[in-house]
């Protein structure tokens, strides 16, 4: 039988696949050469003219503010702008307000189209849904002077919070029991519902069944404006995703997980902004989701001394040799095999993104067979699919909420977490391992709801 070492290292980046639609990489480049455009502000002194302005500048400051990590320091700079991204998104609203700020950033002469392909990269040519654009950064300029001569200032983006005496209100033609946070779903729309009110009404039913979802948004809104209002890279968005199917017809998925517009930078451009912070203490927690299911079947945090990737590979294992190499072999494909439930399943999707020459397609099936199996096992018998992300991040989120209302200066990417260094390592260390412990096991005891 394959090993798990030889399947990781097997492994193909989605960018080489041969049927992947698109293999170029869309990171933004430097235009060696390019046209200025003309920069230019449209005033009107028609009735709401002005505060519609300011509202639209006032946005356009945030994504100046969210791409400033991926544009180059000086020049123009070809990037994609997606009307999917969750920046945008959380910025504009909708696609649609995505697609109209983009046409507006275009008339200002802040961008300007540099090819009207959609191409992204994305899996399936339908799901491309970003053209590629020139972004001047003379311009960029521009608009921050004009801004700032006219007291214009950053748009805070918060997270929607929706009052829970609504949830009375859910239609009757909703079933609130199957909205969950979950893959393969079949939320029918009503048809008297546009797809924005449908996802309200599938937020109300989420407000219900995860208990703690409202009150752990409310908190990531109140650290974004008491404590990140002048550090936009840390803001947190903790928001359901939906997933409609190709009619908009029924959701197929919701997921969720705290996260900010730093998650996807480069690890060098992360560096520059924990350098320019001064956070140089890091704590990581580490197998953080096969501990977090570990400690939920136990009924208690299982402390990060207890190494997961080794107990997972004794299940397999019970006298093999564990080491560095099927640590990162385990540790590379968990989560595959934590979400993929069939029995065949795991290991298809997994033989389609590996080197397959000379490989039996069935050899790497029962690996990762077996694979999942010893991880239901080390992990306490059950796996909570994308539940799993709704609990670490309330966890995590709390643990951030009670480091920063203390006074310390701490910026949290998924499970990792970076400070000052007002405490030493040590210190930290033992801050995070406790606050952490700490906070998982109220949120077993007040919100989670199985």
């Amino acid at each position: 039988m394959i090993s798990v070492v030889e399947i990781a290292s097997r492994l193909v980046d989605r960018k080489e696949y041969e049927f992947s639609v698109n293999k170029a990489s869309w990171e933004p480049k430097r235009a060696e050469s390019y046209t200025l455009p003309a920069f230019h502000i449209t005033e009107s002194k028609a009735k709401g003219a002005e505060a519609k302005l300011r509202t639209k500048l006032s946005k356009v400051l945030t994504f100046i503010d969210s791409v400033k990590h991926k544009r180059f320091k000086d020049g123009c700079t070809i990037m994609p702008i997606s009307v999917t991204n969750k920046d945008n998104l959380a910025i504009w609203g909708d696609k649609m307000g995505v697609s109209r700020a983009i046409a507006y950033m275009i008339e200002i002469g802040l961008i300007s189209v540099e090819s009207d392909k959609y191409q992204f990269g994305a899996y399936y040519d339908k799901d491309n849904k970003s053209k590629s654009y020139y972004y001047y950064k003379e311009n960029e300029d521009k608009v921050k002077a004009y801004c700032e001569a006219h007291g214009i200032t950053m748009h805070v983006v918060q997270n929607k919070v929706y009052d829970m005496a609504e949830v009375k209100s859910v239609p009757l033609a909703i079933d609130k029991s199957m909205v969950r946070f979950a893959t393969g779903l079949k939320l029918i729309r009503p048809e008297d519902l546009s797809k924005a009110e449908f996802e309200k009404q599938l937020t109300l039913c989420l407000y219900e069944n995860y208990p703690g979802l409202r009150f752990h948004i409310i908190k990531a809104n109140e650290i974004n404006e008491r404590y990140y209002k002048d550090y936009p890279e840390f803001r947190i968005r903790f928001q359901p995703n939906f997933t409609w199917s190709d009619d908009d017809l029924y959701v197929s998925r919701i997921g969720i997980r705290a996260t900010n517009s730093m998650i996807n930078v480069k690890k060098e451009v992360r560096k520059e902004i924990l350098n320019a912070y001064g956070l140089n203490l890091e704590h990581d927690i580490n197998a953080s989701v096969p501990r977090m299911t570990a400690s939920l079947n136990a009924g208690h945090w299982i402390d990060e001394t207890e190494d997961m990737y080794e107990l997972i590979f004794r299940v397999m294992e019970p006298n093999g040799d564990f080491n560095d190499e099927v640590r990162e072999a385990i540790k590379k494909l968990h989560m595959r095999a934590y979400f993929d439930s069939g029995d065949k399943l795991t290991g298809h999707h997994t033989w389609l993104s590996m080197d397959q020459s000379g490989i039996d397609r069935e050899d790497v099936c029962d690996t990762m067979k077996a694979f999942r199996e010893a991880i239901i096992e080390a992990e306490g018998g059950k796996l909570y699919g994308s539940d799993i992300f709704y609990i670490e991040s309330c966890v995590y989120l709390m643990t951030l909420y009670d480091l920063v209302t203390s006074g310390h200066k701490v910026w949290q990417v998924y499970d990792c977490f970076y400070a000052t260094g007002e405490e030493d390592q040590e210190l930290f260390d033992f801050m995070i391992s406790n606050g952490v412990k700490r906070n998982f096991e109220d949120f077993l005891s007040v919100w989670w709801k199985v």
